[in-house]
């Protein structure tokens, strides 16, 4: 094979490890986004449900007084 050839080859060999690289970055950064996303959902899940429960309804109730009382 000659020079050129090789050389043309390890041009393309080196491009190719970088995009490589550079999706490992993209794929690792969405797992991280990913991984946020899903611990808000959960704490808004538990809220949610504290919300739902028959104590915090009754805390509401009571808290709903007329601002002239």
């Amino acid at each position: 094979m000659p020079d050129n050839k090789i050389i043309a080859l390890e041009e393309k060999i080196a491009h190719i490890q970088h995009m490589l690289d550079d999706l490992n970055m993209v794929v690792f950064r969405q797992g991280e986004t990913i991984e946020n996303l899903n611990n808000q959902i959960k704490e808004l899940k538990e809220k949610m449900e504290v919300l739902k429960s028959p104590q915090s309804s009754q805390v509401l109730i009571n808290d709903d007084k007329p601002p002239h009382y």
